[in-house]
């Protein structure tokens, strides 16, 4: 059967359009599939316009029913978005262009579009994810359950901030609320302008563009109406929380305090009582991963829930049977069919090349921490000329410092930098088996950072990304992640480190799901930049920073890696030998030796 899927922009709706559904579920290839059963049997529909009264101002929205017997209830397919503005209804024509309606309604239920609180045609302020989103978004979900028409099950659909609204709805726990199916979503606010205190580029729009663009464009489709019209222009002429919005949004020393904790919707996933199927993008670097596993993994292991995961970027999952599985799942939950979605692995999760696993839990239960240790010389490894082959120090001074050069090469882009190396890389020895890393790598370093100038504070950055080299030298990226080192010992506090003293700094990698085959090499790549993921720091101290590996007078710096499969190619046991009581641990050599600082006649093979 054909599908249709279409991509998300930062800020763009995302779209979504339901297959043909089978009668019946379905084994495809290797893995386990269903399909929905409701059939298109209704061919006229009427199109209302509701105004939603709350206390944060009144919430507008359009929605198109089927036309049904009297005795036909019908349930509603929501999404609250703050993207209308360009993305319609207009009038009473519901023209969302997602494909929603048109092959839903058709099955006997009712779509829905409403303006988010502050945005287009909906009065009060925009509230950058705070609790004003969640409550409104709320009173329409009951509003909709209430209504003669309705069945009183609610579902809500979306992606990115279409995603997130359902987050902030879902942990009030509307009474109508049956289900929600958040898209590469946003569960933790800070997480989405910050990764851990460094400003990450791809939210450079957000708040900027929702509180001086949606947020302020005059309302539409409320001119009939000169007290709805009136109350939704004041609301968009309101200078509301804009300027505390920037100042949030946009700063270069974040701390995560009682702003971005009432943004914060993962801490409150146990007050969700509506069923979650979250569809995320392992290469997603707009919302990031973490906003669908972490999510998934808040809600308690018992609550009816779902996580399909693959390798595809901001966008709605994109399996060829990615379709059949919602529209089973809404047939499920809101029309009362039984479509065998639940007996379903939890967890459908997709890897390069096609590979697609199955289970009930993320990450997999046979993960284990791998220790891998950083080695090699403790400073500098020259040649009888003098000339660097291996550094383990570099300074933060290349502002250009792309992904693309973190991979290739650490050698300043101007011969004017004060340092041999802007960043520095180490390197494994080929695996003996294909290894696969589910979950969350950290990078636990010991560093020395030192200012300029005789200076007695500094502040930097790490950027590092983890990576796999072929034996030809060509280099992929398997996940990356950053930290402010202001930020290092918690996201609620912002302390410079002193020159020249060792700090202790755990950079948290974003969660990936990724096999890495045999005969490759895992490798390291630790600078203060990577301008494809975030922008450059308001600083111009030029830090010179130094990692401590094995063998120096300090603690180590350690890898640990996540891995799931091909364990004892890492150095530590296979879980099912360790539950067997027939291995021991890795050895001191295995853990110290996985990764070595590269050699400059390395670089000879890498990517261009």
């Amino acid at each position: 059967m054909g599908t249709r899927r279409r991509g998300l922009a930062t800020i763009a709706v995302l779209t979504v359009v339901a297959a043909a559904a089978a009668a019946s579920p379905v084994a495809a290839d290797h893995h386990q599939t269903t399909s929905g059963q409701s059939q298109p049997i209704y061919g006229s529909s009427v199109v209302e316009q509701y105004r939603v009264p709350t206390e944060h101002g009144t919430i507008y929205g359009v929605v198109e029913r089927p036309v049904v017997p009297a005795d036909v209830k019908v349930p509603v397919i929501l999404t609250y978005s703050p993207y209308n503005l360009t993305a319609t209804p207009i009038g009473t024509e519901v023209r969302f262009g997602d494909g929603v309606a048109s092959y839903y309604v058709p099955r006997g239920y009712a779509r829905a579009i409403f303006d988010l609180v502050g945005t287009k045609d909906s009065g009060g302020c925009y509230d950058f994810g705070g609790k004003k989103e969640g409550e409104t978004g709320a009173a329409v979900v009951d509003f909709l359950g209430r209504q003669a028409w309705s069945n009183g099950k609610v579902g809500m659909i979306g992606g990115s901030y279409d995603g997130t609204t359902q987050y902030a709805t879902a942990i009030e726990a509307p009474e109508h609320l049956t289900t929600i199916v958040p898209q590469v979503a946003i569960d933790r606010w800070y997480d989405y302008p910050y990764e851990h205190g460094v400003r990450r580029f791809s939210g450079f729009g957000t708040p900027l563009l929702f509180d001086y663009g949606y947020a302020t464009a005059p309302p539409l489709n409320v001119a009939d109406d000169p007290v709805a019209w009136a109350e939704a222009t004041i609301g968009h002429v309101n200078p509301c929380s804009r300027v505390e919005h920037q100042i949030r949004g946009y700063g270069y020393d974040p701390v995560y305090d009682d702003f971005w904790l009432e943004r914060d919707y993962r801490q409150h996933a146990r007050n969700v009582t509506a069923s979650v199927l979250i569809e995320g993008g392992w290469r997603d670097i707009n919302v990031q991963p973490v906003g669908s596993t972490r999510f998934w993994q808040a809600l308690p292991d018992d609550h009816p829930k779902k996580l399909v995961i693959g390798q595809w970027g901001h966008n709605a999952a994109d399996f060829d049977d990615s379709d059949d599985i919602r529209h089973a799942w809404f047939d499920h939950w809101l029309l009362g069919l039984d479509t065998g979605v639940m007996e379903l692995p939890r967890v459908d999760s997709g890897l390069r090349g096609g590979e697609r696993i199955q289970a009930d839990h993320w990450p997999p239960l046979r993960t284990r921490n791998a220790p891998l240790g950083l080695t090699g010389a403790a400073a500098q490894e020259v040649d009888e000329l003098g000339q660097v082959l291996a550094s383990t120090t570099w300074t933060d001074a290349d502002t250009q410092l792309s992904e693309a050069r973190l991979l290739r090469d650490c050698r300043p882009s101007r011969t004017s930098l004060p340092a041999e190396y802007v960043c520095t890389q180490f390197l494994g020895e080929p695996l003996e088996a294909s290894v696969r890393i589910s979950g969350t790598p950290l990078l636990d370093l010991e560093v020395v950072s030192e200012a300029p100038g005789g200076l007695e504070e500094v502040a930097t950055q790490l950027a590092v990304v983890l990576f796999e080299q072929y034996p030809d030298g060509q280099r992929i990226a398997i996940t990356r992640g950053m930290l402010n080192i202001l930020n290092r010992d918690g996201l609620d506090t912002s302390v410079p480190a002193v020159s020249g003293e060792p700090y202790r700094a755990t950079v948290e990698l974003d969660d990936t799901e990724w096999r890495v085959p045999a005969g490759a090499r895992l490798g390291l790549a630790i600078g203060s930049h990577n301008r494809n993921v975030a922008f450059v720091p308001d600083d111009d101290t030029y830090a010179t920073n130094a990692i401590a590996v094995a063998g120096a007078d300090a603690t180590p710096s350690v890898l640990r890696l996540p891995v799931s499969e091909g364990h004892t190619a890492v150095g530590i046991p296979d879980p099912d030998d360790e539950e067997s009581g027939g291995a021991t641990g890795p050895s001191a050599e295995a853990r110290t030796t996985a990764l070595e600082v590269e050699r400059s006649e390395r670089r000879g093979g890498v990517l261009p």
